[in-house]
């Protein structure tokens, strides 16, 4: 049997109105990229960095998701910027709390946007968002397979799951071929079917006992319990999601510059923020200039 929150997601709606407008009707609105910044302040100087690197290539409207108490040293540290805005949400408890906060997207006005796209804030951009926003056309999550960089399979741990998979789940995730998701970049449509989505995430959050992995946790049996996570648009070829010890010490050689170029660079396995702000640093001409 499953549990209440594993049932499938029914819209009650008629098959006409389920359908989403044409491809060329979503192009006449924006696409908005966001961010989140809470708890630990210092995470605003990296913020700074991955919007700097944004914006070498993209004009697109920004979002920031900050903490109330952080809104004006986040937005003092954001003013050289355009089309930003700060909006504030309930301080931040802790890490985990604090990452639940890209869950509350559907909370503010989305309605100039057609396709949306989460960014963390230990990201460097070195390519234009279009391809990402161009991709996203159906009522999935679109995330990177986190697998692709780690080769086990990832489903099995707490970073992805609450570590109670049923043996009947996990052979419809392989059957599927559902891969384990990252959460530091993801995309998704402006709608209502996918705000549902995200509202009945955050009431997963707010009943879930047990084990857990920060928000990745929470989306990754979500989304993919139900199939509806796309983890072929974000890929090897344009998203790296941090580094093995071997990549990293040849990141700077010449030879194999080209590889690291039109990427989008995720410092998600640099532990703590001063470390993953010394990285982004250290390799800012090799990914972004």
């Amino acid at each position: 049997m499953l549990r209440s929150w594993e049932k499938p997601f029914i819209k009650k709606e008629s098959p006409k109105k389920q359908q989403e407008p044409p491809k060329k009707s979503l192009k006449k609105l924006n696409s908005l990229v966001y961010f989140t910044v809470g708890f630990n302040p210092d995470y605003i100087r990296l913020l700074y960095l991955a919007i700097k690197s944004l914006r070498k290539r993209n004009t697109v409207d920004i979002m920031v998701i900050c903490d109330e108490s952080m809104v004006e040293k986040c937005s003092d540290s954001l003013k050289e910027f355009s089309n930003i805005n700060v909006v504030p949400c309930e301080n931040s408890t802790d890490a985990p709390n604090s990452s639940m906060k890209k869950l509350q997207i559907f909370k503010y006005d989305l309605s100039k946007y057609s396709t949306i796209l989460f960014i963390d804030s230990d990201i460097l951009i070195g390519r234009t968002l279009d391809y990402f926003f161009d991709g996203i056309t159906e009522n999935k999550l679109y995330a990177g397979d986190e697998g692709v960089y780690t080769y086990i399979n990832l489903h099995n741990f707490k970073f992805h799951s609450f570590l109670n998979y049923t043996d009947q789940e996990l052979f419809f995730l392989r059957k599927n071929n559902i891969k384990a998701f990252n959460c530091g970049f993801f995309g998704f449509l402006n709608n209502s079917v996918m705000k549902e989505h995200f509202d009945n995430i955050l009431e997963m959050v707010r009943t879930h006992v047990g084990e857990f992995y920060y928000e990745q946790s929470f989306m990754n049996v979500y989304f993919n319990l139900r199939n509806l996570t796309n983890t072929k648009l974000i890929n090897k070829n344009n998203y790296i999601l941090g580094f093995s010890v071997e990549e990293y010490t040849v990141l700077n050689m010449i030879n194999y510059r080209y590889r690291y170029k039109n990427r989008v660079v995720h410092f998600a396995y640099f532990p703590g923020s001063q470390n993953k702000l010394n990285k982004m640093k250290k390799n800012w001409d090799l990914f972004v200039e």
